[in-house]
């Protein structure tokens, strides 16, 4: 019995480092093309067409050349080599987060998983099979977009376990099916699996909301019995900078995606001789997919597709909270954050540390993860301001020898108009923390009166959470009013509230003048989305006198967001962001406040984009506009 248990060990152990047996490329593709369902359904395919069987069959395996990793142990080697030159000369290192990954390693011994971090960079390919090599954790198959199968990046990446797949599969119903049955056969064959689940690199900091078409692929082939069960596991990818920050930045302003291109890799020469900061990587609570499934009412086999997809929705958006809960907080998101919630272009340095502490007061009784540097804030703080000046992105104005008088003898940090998108990506980082706070105090500001009423900031909670529902990710099981009242226990606590009440909806709370100046940092942490969104509610008045295309309607909304700047009608400039109008135009279609025109020819509508128009309920928009301007303009 000993010795049996001692080889069941010793073999949970081997498969927990190295994985099952890897087959080759070309037995991979063999595997799929034989897959029951996938015969079947290209007999079909061949009989609706009235092709030849055969010809099905070598188009399905085109298809599996173009997706399929090819994995070589070689190339896993001399990129080991290449990573750590990389992470000693652009980074300070990689804070790991160690229990996490023991977490991993139990879990692969017992059953199959998949890895589904966020997406900040380029860098996140590499990073998770760096630290899995060093941490004796099978490397997973990881899904890359057809954009980066390019030379030699597509070389490189597919014999790293690289498998690719197009941003699209309408109009290729058997492109579809070979891939989800390619995923299906790494599944049974017990390998790790990777991808983002937010489909590309958010360019704005914060989470980008869930994509479920993988997912919903992985919890097919587990339906199909691929497995007994299988792990998902949220990951935080986190990084002091990003390396394309500058890209991001053009790209928020309105530029096109560049594509990427070989050319691309001849530039990061210039990359390599910046520093970068600290990487993080925590890892999220994991979801098993069998003991999910069992709880969810009704039946998974009992929904139907629609009822299946609102349930792949439901778990993206699960995956995506848990990987907010274990974000890390660094001191370039603080100082970031800080520095934008004020409402001035510059700031004390002695004020400035004010709102960090109070912001960090906050973080702390949140329980958060902060990074390490945090534990000396002097010392951090000053290093995130010298690193954000020595980038460009702030302005320092220091004491003069001459200057004796106090009224002169303070340093002021200003940043420019041109600069504060730049900081807004780290801000962003960890901007979902505040959110409960932020539209509190966002409410609170918006009247003159000391005295508000509990259902006053109820109703503007909702209609707050309602506007950004898909800017953040919220939990749906969370009660909006439960929310309200811990955040009003803790601003009580802090002296912010003259007279606590027990918080129901008939009751009122005093604001104390300090209260009012303390709430002015949280509520700014938002402003800039609330001044994007009367942007686009202002500029869908356009739409009155004739349908215009999206594109039309983007361009003609940043044109209006630029005059309003000029004129002093908005004060944040990161607020003409083309992220934020996008997230707003999503909320007028929720709204059905626009809707989509059938109208336009073809080549029409894919210069323009879909033509959009007014719905026939025009109060709507006044409503909407109305409710929202009360808080464009804090009191």
């Amino acid at each position: 019995i000993l010795r049996r248990e001692i080889i069941r060990s010793i073999n949970e152990e081997k498969r927990a480092i190295v994985g099952p047996a890897l087959k080759s490329r070309e037995e991979i593709v063999g595997l799929v093309l034989r897959d029951a369902d996938l015969v079947q359904s290209m007999q079909e395919l061949a009989r609706r067409e009235d092709r030849d069987y055969q010809d099905v069959v070598e188009e399905a395996s085109r298809y599996l050349h173009e997706i399929a990793a090819d994995y070589r142990d070689s190339y896993i080697a001399f990129l080991d080599r290449l990573l750590t030159w990389v992470w000693n000369n652009i980074y300070d290192g990689i804070v790991i987060d160690r229990e996490g990954l023991i977490r991993i390693r139990e879990l692969s011994k017992k059953m199959p998983f998949v890895v589904v971090p966020c997406h900040r960079s380029h860098i996140d390919y590499l990073l998770i099979h760096y630290i899995f090599y060093y941490n004796n954790i099978q490397l997973p198959f990881i899904a890359a977009g057809n954009n980066l199968n390019i030379w030699p990046l597509g070389h490189i990446f597919r014999r790293a376990g690289a498998f690719f797949l197009r941003r699209t599969f309408a109009g290729d119903a058997l492109y579809r099916l070979v891939f989800e049955k390619y995923l299906k056969v790494l599944i049974q064959e017990g390998h790790p699996l990777e991808f983002f689940i937010e489909g590309g690199r958010s360019r704005t900091g914060k989470m980008v909301m869930p994509r479920y078409g993988l997912l919903s692929m992985v919890i097919q082939a587990y339906r199909e019995k691929a497995c007994d069960d299988i792990a998902v596991i949220p990951v935080y990818i986190g990084y002091d900078r990003v390396v394309e920050e500058k890209s991001y930045l053009r790209e928020l302003g309105g530029e096109t995606k560049a594509k990427e291109s070989t050319a691309d890799l001849v530039k990061t020469r210039r990359v390599l001789k910046k520093r970068y900061g600290h990487v993080y990587l925590n890892i999220g609570e994991p979801i098993q997919v069998r003991e999910y499934l069992a709880r969810t009412v009704p039946a998974i086999d009992d929904r139907s597709t629609e009822e299946r997809q609102s349930l792949y929705r439901k778990m993206g958006y699960e995956i995506a909270l848990r990987i907010n809960k274990v974000s890390v907080v660094t001191p370039f998101a603080l100082v970031a954050a800080a520095l934008l919630s004020h409402f001035r272009r510059g700031i004390a340095q002695e004020d400035l540390r004010t709102i960090i502490d109070e912001l960090f007061d906050y973080l702390h009784y949140r329980k958060v993860k902060f990074s390490s540097t945090l534990s000396n804030m002097d010392r951090a703080f000053l290093e995130a301001l010298n690193n954000f000046e020595s980038s460009g992105l702030i302005t320092k104005m220091g004491i003069d020898e001459e200057d004796e008088d106090e009224e002169f003898a303070e340093i002021i940090y200003s940043v420019d108009d041109e600069s504060r998108m730049g900081l807004e990506y780290y801000k962003n980082t960890i901007l979902h923390f505040f959110i409960p706070p932020a539209f509190v105090a966002a409410s609170i500001l918006s009247t003159d009166e000391d005295s508000v009423k509990l259902e006053k900031i109820l109703a503007d909670y909702r209609f707050l959470k309602t506007l950004f529902w898909n800017e953040f990710i919220f939990d749906d099981e969370s009660d909006d009013m439960e929310e309200i009242r811990d955040t009003l226990a803790y601003m009580a606590d802090r002296g912010m509230m003259a007279r606590q009440t027990t918080f129901d909806n008939t009751g009122c709370l005093e604001v104390t003048g300090r209260g009012r100046i303390s709430l002015v940092p949280f509520a700014g942490l938002i402003q800039n989305y609330i001044e994007s969104y009367w942007i686009m509610l202002r500029g869908s008045s356009c739409l009155k006198t004739r349908p215009r295309g999206e594109r039309d309607l983007m361009k003609r909304t940043h044109k209006l967001g630029m005059k309003m700047f000029s004129k002093g009608e908005i004060s944040r400039s990161e607020a003409l962001s083309q992220a934020n109008y996008r997230g707003a135009l999503r909320y007028l279609r929720d709204m059905k406040i626009i809707e989509t025109a059938d109208r336009g020819a073809e080549r029409e509508r894919k210069k323009e984009g879909p033509h959009l128009v007014l719905t026939d309920d025009r109060n709507r928009l006044e409503t909407a506009r109305q409710t929202l301007f009360k808080f464009v303009t804090p009191r």
